[in-house]
């Protein structure tokens, strides 16, 4: 057994009971810093998760067959179930059991509890399934490969999700009966499915989630491609909350939780190694964004006094917004769950911002420093969010440096060491009502005037900018330079 890394431990779970503590093994760990590791899919983290649907799929079919189970493997009643009434109908019900976890919000966050909880984890850029739904691709953000022709694409960037059993979307590529399961075998031996499975076998560390040792489709995969790959494929760990069977005949660790779980606590040993932008920061984003767009509305008022210099405060409040909201858009792909793109993407855009104050391009400089603050919140903790500047107030040095060094904004943020007009304080004022937002934010507004006055050409680019609005206009920066 592999050495084990600590983690809170929380024992029971009020929906499930499956919640056991456990210990992520380091070499886990490792293996996901290094994007070594790849996730196997079964059905019991989708729509066969124990206790979720009254009956299994194969229940329902076998159902509809006969009055009693007749313990036949999976594939033999889809067999029999194809043979007496037709692919048509066993591919309709099918469809109308994944259908169905869409129609009500608690069974379809039951169901993708995995998805959603392994789509923050970055460094996992592949999974394999056996399971038809496309729960990954909505869930996950993960790009499906189902057919040969797919893999002409596998190099794009972005998670993928490799469907050894098909996908609801490509009905024809569906797996389910004998005949399918003795095809697909023969294929996975020849096709570009097999040989990238077996590629990530001998060079990744595998985990199983969702599948028991008797799954027909665990032993599908085993006989086809894992057993044949004998001393080359790397160490492999299954992860369920069941005790039944005998992972070390199959050359598996056993760890006793269930999947959303098991993948809640390797992001506690991300978190703790600096590897993963906690969810807690994501979930913060969220929050922040509905605060900047009640701030921006009522910063509306400062583009009535054109000396106050507010169509800078609305581009700088657009750069927030839309960085706090791609940060929404994009949670499920994870990007914003790594650290080091969090951090070169500031990089980034403190560089474009000393270049448009360099070109004296204002509007663009003030939208960019707002998403540069904004994608930056992410490796803030909440005491430093705090100061982070509600308004545009040309507190940073590039405005009045005539050689900027851009990397002070990314290492050594000058809003840190200097806080006035922040987010804490708008809150506070918010509170008070709106009268008094008004006010501070005039306030506010007034005092970062004479620091943008030493800016050159900032008064007249800002009257520039009001000029050109027309009646009850307000001026946007949109996503784009």
């Amino acid at each position: 057994m592999a050495s084990l890394a600590s983690a809170p431990l929380h024992e029971g779970c009020a929906v499930c009971g499956t919640h056991f503590a456990i210990g992520i093994p380091v070499e886990l760990v490792e293996a996901a810093k290094n994007r070594d590791l790849v996730v196997f899919a079964g059905a019991g983290i989708s729509t066969e998760k124990p206790r979720l649907f009254p009956e299994t799929f194969y229940e329902e079919i076998e159902a509809g067959l006969r009055d009693e189970p007749s313990g036949l493997p999976f594939p033999e009643v889809m067999q029999e179930f194809e043979d007496k009434f037709g692919r048509r109908d066993l591919i309709r019900t099918m469809l109308e059991r994944i259908d169905y976890v869409s129609t009500f919000q608690s069974l379809q966050n039951n169901t993708t509890a995995f998805h959603a909880e392994i789509a923050t984890i970055s460094q996992l850029d592949a999974v394999f399934t056996t399971n038809w739904d496309d729960f990954f691709e909505r869930f996950s953000g993960a790009r499906p490969f189902v057919l040969d022709e797919d893999f002409a694409f596998f190099d794009m960037p972005g998670r993928r999700v490799l469907k050894l059993h098909g996908s609801i979307s490509n009905l024809s590529s569906i797996v389910a009966t004998t005949s399918d399961y003795e095809r697909r075998e023969q294929d996975l031996a020849q096709s570009m499915m097999g040989a990238k499975l077996r590629e990530y076998l001998a060079t990744k560390v595998i985990v199983f989630v969702g599948y028991s040792l008797t799954d027909s489709d665990f032993g599908s995969i085993y006989r086809s491609v894992i057993e044949r790959m004998g001393k080359f494929r790397r160490h492999a760990y299954i992860v369920t909350p069941a005790d039944s069977g005998s992972p070390a005949d199959f050359g598996l660790t056993h760890l006793r939780t269930d999947g959303g779980h098991f993948a809640h606590l390797l992001k506690q040993q991300l978190d703790a190694s600096g590897h993963h932008v906690p969810d807690s920061r994501l979930d913060r984003a969220e929050w922040i964004h509905h605060l900047v767009l009640t701030a921006h509305v009522a910063s509306e008022t400062l583009l009535k006094n054109s000396s106050l210099l507010g169509a800078f405060t609305q581009a700088y409040q657009d750069g927030l917004l839309a960085a706090l909201g791609r940060v929404r858009l994009m949670r499920k792909k994870g990007e914003y769950s790594d650290p080091q793109h969090v951090q070169e993407t500031v990089h980034d855009y403190a560089h474009s911002f000393a270049k448009a104050v360099a070109d004296r391009k204002y509007f663009d400089a003030c939208y960019l420093e707002g998403y540069m603050l904004g994608t930056k919140s992410l490796l803030l903790d909440d005491e430093e969010l705090k100061r982070l500047p509600i308004i545009e107030t040309f507190g940073s040095p590039i405005y009045r440096s005539k050689n900027p060094d851009p990397h002070r904004e990314f290492d050594s943020p000058w809003w840190i060491d200097k806080p006035e007009w922040t987010l804490e304080e708008f809150v506070q004022e918010s509170n008070r009502g709106r009268e008094e937002v008004v006010t501070w934010l005039a306030r506010g507004a007034i005092a970062t005037r004479s620091r943008g006055g030493r800016t050159p050409g900032l008064v007249a680019a800002h009257k520039q900018i009001i000029a050109a609005l027309g009646p009850g206009q307000v001026p946007q920066h949109s996503e784009f330079l």
